[in-house]
């Protein structure tokens, strides 16, 4: 992929996860409401938690579309990890 041109990367990940403007719009909202949800009642969010959850998200997405990329599932079990991980090391939900 080193010698690839931006242009043909970008095709590549269109194929692989669908048109970026319509994945940022849906992975926003998803974050938003993650964000929101977590703050719910004036609680203060374990920001390293809120953003491993996330790459989750972002790794939900990519499976939605393409369904039987490996990475997909194994990156996601890893921010899961992360996030987990995030929680117990700061002592903060």
């Amino acid at each position: 992929m080193a010698n690839k041109k931006d242009s043909e990367i970008i095709d590549d990940r269109i194929e692989k996860y669908g048109h970026h403007q319509d994945f940022f719009e849906t992975y926003g909202q998803m974050c938003e409401l993650v964000g929101n949800y977590a703050s719910k009642n004036g609680k203060i969010p374990n920001a390293g938690h809120i953003s491993a959850l996330n790459m989750v998200l972002l790794k939900v997405l990519r499976s939605a579309w393409s369904p039987s990329l490996a990475d997909n599932y194994c990156d996601g079990r890893n921010y899961f990890s992360i996030a987990e991980d995030q929680v117990a090391s700061s002592g903060k939900e």
